[in-house]
């Protein structure tokens, strides 16, 4: 006969792992302050109208005698004028030319003759 013995591996009791000396409670890092949604970056003001303080005097000078026109989009876009219809209003009132048209796109262009109802030709806004 033979006889088994059964071997049976002792566990030995898990250590537990040593502790760490206390420590002072960690400070939470400072959040940096909740950031605005970003805005679209301004739009830069063009050179010649950097020169000028106002916009009517920038336009006296950019359309007056030039044989240039500027639609109200044209102003809008290129020179921050939002409302050049009040502009070439203000521009009549004082006595000057204005003349409209029509361009391709089917939108209102104005220009300005070299001389004011007068005929004078000084300048009235620069």
């Amino acid at each position: 006969m033979t006889t088994t013995t059964k071997v049976t591996m002792a566990t030995a009791p898990a250590k537990k792992p040593a502790k760490a000396p206390a420590k002072a409670p960690a400070k939470a890092p400072a959040k940096a302050p909740a950031k605005a949604p970003a805005k679209a970056p301004a739009k830069k003001a063009s050179a010649n109208l950097a020169k000028v303080t106002n916009q009517v005097g920038f336009l006296e000078k950019y359309l007056r005698g030039t044989g240039r026109t500027l639609s109200a989009a044209q102003a809008a876009a290129n020179y921050g004028i939002l409302n050049l219809p009040a502009r070439m209003s203000e521009f009549r009132k004082c006595g000057l030319n204005v003349k409209t048209d029509v361009n391709t796109a089917g939108k209102t262009v104005y220009s300005v003759t070299a001389r004011d109802v007068d005929g004078k030709r000084s300048r009235m806004f620069s």
